[in-house]
């Protein structure tokens, strides 16, 4: 759960709040930690409060092995290498994507 004096230190606006709260709440432990360090580490503009609650709602969707290949999918004529392009460059989680832009321009600044 998140820290709600944090949250309401952070994120003045009460609609990204609330969808901070209901994204995150079936957040992982590790995924609340990264939130909880984001929220530490940065202040907030709108835009910035704004492309939170949104990496937020991405997080709860994200689904890291959504695009593996799979025999399911696999054409039997086609000659393959069966190398997972997924395997070999996984994305980046939206949030740790988050976490990494606002570090970049905060050391930046």
């Amino acid at each position: 759960m998140l820290n709600a004096q944090l949250l309401a230190d952070k994120i003045p606006d009460l609609n990204f709040q609330n969808m901070l709260n209901q994204f995150a709440a079936q957040f992982s432990a590790a995924e609340l930690g990264l939130l909880h360090e984001i929220l530490e580490k940065f202040d907030f503009d709108v835009l910035q409060a704004q492309a939170l609650a949104q990496a937020v709602m991405q997080q709860s969707r994200f689904d890291p092995n959504a695009n593996h290949i799979t025999d399911e999918f696999a054409d039997p004529d086609e000659e393959t290498t069966s190398i997972c392009q997924h395997c070999l460059n996984p994305p980046v989680p939206p949030l740790r994507d988050y976490y990494m832009w606002r570090d970049k321009s905060f050391q930046a600044a």
